[in-house]
């Protein structure tokens, strides 16, 4: 156990959680901007596994930055993909986010095995390229607690830099301009923003493209940085967790942020435990971001059956 607490308070987990937490940030920013419009976007782990295969497949022939924006531009695609057929076709949207999944775990095996000439299990036979950390080792040079923030804070991908603005561009946008207010507005009631003139459909659809390409973004930094190439179901499971994510994060960018980061905390640990505690298969160990989301959807459903339940109480 005092093994345990000493790797939990190094500076070498925090930058594991970091790494861990930036490609769930992403999907759970992703899906608080379908959500919040009033189409919950299931399809994260769909999206994002196509995304991460996208980005591997162009860094192979491009530059890094190219390969990023062409896993947010397979993202946003899939967005309007499912704007269309939720909007345009009026299927439902989760049924829409299941066929996304579905064809995400087939489609990408058939995609790899055509990219890399018949393997369907990873692609060791593309060289990919990763997105570069940002050296901040400059910081050593502060007295005192120069090397500390080095440690900390030096490394880590500008994906997770830009991440953590995010977060701030989306606060932003939600609360302090008018067309975050009408994202709002049209996931909480829809015909008072239609009464006043606003297109509901085309505000639902560019928020399901916006979270289809911050998804992206999520699946760039899986396959480019957190591991460098492309596996079958490399997900694992992540854009069901980022679900869980926005949920427990109550619908806010800040709280999203708060969550994603929770279960970054998790999954770190799941790396790091097997190292320490031999005797534990490991499968029970990966277990615990999963078991962790399922307690946190548990504690958000009984929140919101207890707020129900005293609004009731509170009416004359």
């Amino acid at each position: 156990m005092i093994e345990l607490l000493l790797t939990v308070f190094s500076a070498t987990f925090f930058v594991t959680v970091i790494r861990t937490t930036t490609p769930l940030l992403f999907a759970t920013l992703g899906g608080l901007i379908s959500d919040l419009s009033g189409a919950l976007n299931v399809a994260l782990e769909g999206i994002m596994l196509i995304a991460a295969l996208t980005a591997v497949i162009v860094s192979a022939y491009a530059p890094w930055y190219v390969a990023v924006l062409a896993a947010m531009a397979a993202g946003a695609l899939l967005g309007s993909l499912m704007a269309f057929f939720h909007l345009r076709l009026k299927a439902d949207i989760i049924l829409v986010g299941f066929a996304v999944n579905i064809l995400a775990s087939g489609g990408t095996v058939f995609a790899l095995s055509m990219a890399t000439g018949g393997d369907k299990g990873t692609s060791i036979n593309l060289v990919s390229k990763a997105v570069p950390g940002v050296d901040l080792s400059f910081l050593k040079a502060i007295p005192a607690i120069g090397p500390t923030l080095s440690q900390l804070l030096s490394g880590h991908s500008i994906l997770s830099w830009l991440g953590a603005l995010t977060v701030f561009l989306i606060w932003y946008f939600l609360y302090r301009t008018p067309y975050g207010l009408w994202l709002c507005g049209v996931g909480e009631y829809p015909a008072a923003p239609e009464a006043a003139g606003i297109a509901v459909g085309k505000v639902r659809a560019w928020s399901l493209i916006a979270s289809g390409a911050l998804v992206g973004i999520g699946g760039a930094q899986l396959a480019m940085f957190n591991y460098i190439g492309f596996t079958r179901d490399m997900t694992a499971g992540r854009g069901f967790i980022a679900l869980g994510a926005v949920l427990l994060g109550a619908r806010h960018p800040v709280g999203a942020m708060l969550a994603a980061l929770l279960f970054g905390v998790f999954e770190a640990l799941s790396i790091v435990m097997p190292n320490l505690f031999n005797w534990i298969p490991s499968e029970m160990i990966q277990t615990i971001p999963f078991v962790v989301t399922i307690l946190a959807l548990v504690l958000f459903s009984y929140r919101a059956q207890r707020a129900r339940q005293l609004k009731t109480l509170s009416k004359p």
